[in-house]
């Protein structure tokens, strides 16, 4: 039995498991989208979440608490292990115009990624599509289009791909509903 036993495994040693997570987590922060794995996903989604309201904490003291936010960018940058992630992130630096990733979300309570499941089964074939047809994906990042076609099932490829991103509020929503528009092509 795994009493007490937090977290997944991974088949990974501890400190794999960690830079993992870091990197996702800086993937994440820097273009507010990316493709990985569902096991991935679910197990950075709460170390992601975590940094943010650290941010968020920090923010809140930027005016009246001068150590308690340097202490929180401090804590940003001993998880992250990226200083320029944590510029975006808390707003500084070339995102000071803009406002930070942390800024976006002063007025939500947690919940600030979303996990969108890409595929289904195995050997190619997308929940509910015909064995002959080839899934396409279109979407944006960075402003440019791209395409995303869904061949990597293989036999030893169990693991299902998703969508891991900053959930942006109800605008957002209708925007990624239109960004996101599954295709098939034929071969």
């Amino acid at each position: 039995m795994r009493h007490r036993m937090r977290g997944r495994h991974l088949s990974r040693t501890g400190a794999h498991r960690k830079s993992l997570r870091q990197n996702i987590t800086n993937s994440l922060l820097t273009y507010g989208r990316i493709i990985t794995t569902l096991e991935k996903a679910k197990e950075t989604r709460s170390f992601a979440e975590k940094i943010i309201t650290v941010a968020k904490k920090g923010l809140l003291k930027k005016d009246t608490d001068k150590p308690g936010y340097i202490h929180c960018y401090r804590q940003a940058i001993s998880s992250l292990r990226n200083t320029d992630v944590v510029k975006k992130l808390f707003g500084e630096g070339q995102w000071r115009e803009t406002g930070g990733i942390a800024q976006r979300f002063m007025n939500r309570n947690g919940g600030y990624t979303r996990i969108l499941k890409l595929s289904g089964t195995r050997l190619g074939v997308l929940s509910g599509s015909n064995v002959g047809k080839i899934p396409e994906l279109e979407y944006k990042m960075d402003g440019r289009d791209r395409k995303l076609r869904m061949l990597g099932r293989r036999l030893n490829d169990n693991a299902s791909r998703v969508i891991f991103e900053l959930v942006e509020g109800i605008s957002a929503e209708t925007q990624q509903a239109e960004e996101i528009k599954p295709k098939v092509t034929t071969p």
